[in-house]
């Protein structure tokens, strides 16, 4: 889905964008976003993605380009931190965060890619699927305190 070279981040290429925020403009307030959100200016608000639209199913992607700066939080399926934010990232799907970012905050989200020299200032916190809660609900003893499950063998393995 993401792609990255030693040239830097094919990932802000690879998308088509339905709300830019363009480099040296500065918006104040937040930002509801449906489609692809690209943002290589500064935001003082928090991004949310449209849940109600069918195409939000498989989700939109919000997108801090390198000199994106925002100082708010992002609420997104999946986003993409190339730049800098101060706030947290709240994600559904799959977060990246490449070389040169910082994140100044909490990091939620299914997946997860932080590249080398990227910088997270904050907790990461995995959003688990409903079929390992079942598994781990199922477990006893210490090994649910310290959220480890066994390894089991499959069949044709």
């Amino acid at each position: 889905m993401f792609e990255f070279s030693k040239k830097g981040p094919m990932a802000d290429t690879q998308l088509s964008y339905a709300s830019t925020i363009g480099s040296g403009s500065s918006v104040k307030g937040d930002v509801t976003h449906r489609g692809n959100l690209f943002l290589s200016g500064h935001l003082v608000g928090d991004i949310y993605q449209e849940e109600d639209s069918a195409e939000s199913k498989e989700g939109y992607t919000a997108v801090v380009s390198k000199t994106g700066f925002l100082e708010g939080n992002i609420h997104s399926s999946h986003a993409i931190i190339i730049g800098r934010i101060e706030g947290s990232v709240y994600a559904k799907g799959r977060v990246e965060i490449y070389p040169g970012a910082i994140v100044n905050g909490d990091v939620t989200y299914s997946q997860i890619n932080v590249h080398p020299d990227a910088k997270v200032n904050g907790n990461l916190k995995c959003l688990l699927s409903d079929v390992l809660d079942q598994l781990v609900g199922e477990q006893e003893g210490d090994e649910l305190l310290n959220n480890v499950l066994p390894m089991q063998k499959t069949d044709g393995y």
